[in-house]
């Protein structure tokens, strides 16, 4: 199981203490998830990535860049490989313009589903991909589906947040639908997925939290101050918040407040710093991971 990390701020800041000296930092869980791993982040009007074959706790790379980058949004992400070989092509993030893009997950079935989402692909993203993995092929479909949608795929004109978080969170609930068409197992597809403006997380199928909350609060579900932000007081509308974090597992439980995401549900930070939420389908059923295989991405 790969884990990923999402961080999004209304002010530049640097991820050390989450990537590395944090309880359960991102270094630390790359123990149980050691093939590979990838910082992205976005400096001025460019997303950037750096990325490793080896393990993030073993790595001074991974150390020194920690240490030294700052931005207002980062996606990190260790990598525990299923679809694709231990290779640097196939960690994440993926990058295409100002995107950034990680998978937690597995597309199963990959000889069957694998062609159906290629076949899906815009032309001009197709020689972009380089790897072998089932996550690169779930990026630039997405990325084709926001073009078919009228929006900027290469994330140079600002999109409207919501209108991605509908594109995604579609496309997504779909590739559910052709499994389950195809006898296949369903995906597990938890997504990160950000211009450095706008942040979209969706959750299918694995535990996925988030924090909008530098401090943890003993009275955090009895306390009647108004500008808490709480998942059950999320809808469409918004609320707004100052950051946002993403992550498949707890961070600093002694700084951050954690709540998870329902399965099924799409996340969305604005670039107003307002957060969204769209709740799970009518009926939904989280994917289960079949017995004895390990998630990809």
């Amino acid at each position: 199981m790969c884990r990923m990390f999402g961080f999004r701020s209304a002010v530049p800041s640097r991820a050390h203490r989450s990537l590395v000296e944090a309880e359960n930092a991102v270094s630390a869980q790359s123990v149980r998830h050691p093939d590979g791993w990838g910082i992205g982040w976005v400096t001025d009007d460019d997303a950037y990535v750096v990325k490793s074959t080896n393990a993030a706790h073993a790595s001074q790379r991974f150390q020194r860049a920690s240490e030294r980058l700052m931005s207002h949004t980062f996606v990190v992400h260790v990598r525990r490989a299923t679809v694709g070989v231990v290779d640097h092509v196939n960690a994440h993030p993926f990058r295409f313009g100002r995107w950034l893009f990680a998978h937690n997950g597995t597309v199963f079935d990959f000889e069957r589903m694998g062609p159906w989402i290629e076949s899906r692909i815009a032309e001009r993203f197709q020689p972009l991909i380089l790897g072998d993995t089932d996550s690169e092929r779930l990026f630039y479909w997405l990325l084709t589906r926001l073009h078919e949608a009228g929006l900027d795929p290469a994330g140079r004109t600002e999109s409207s947040a919501d209108a991605v978080a509908v594109v995604v969170r579609t496309a997504l609930l779909e590739l559910d639908g052709v499994a389950r068409a195809l006898g296949a197992e369903r995906p597990i597809v938890n997504v990160l997925l950000t211009d450095g403006r706008l942040l979209v997380a969706h959750r299918a199928g694995m535990p996925l939290l988030l924090s909008t909350q530098k401090r943890f609060c003993a009275d955090f579900h009895t306390c009647p101050e108004p500008s808490k932000v709480c998942m059950e007081a999320v809808r469409p509308e918004g609320v707004p918040v100052n950051h946002l974090i993403v992550a498949s597992e707890r961070i600093g439980d002694a700084e951050n407040r954690w709540e998870a995401m329902a399965d099924g549900s799409t996340v969305w930070l604005r670039s107003d710093f307002t957060l969204a939420l769209h709740e799970p389908p009518a009926g939904w059923e989280a994917p289960v991971l079949p017995e004895g295989y390990r998630s990809s991405g």
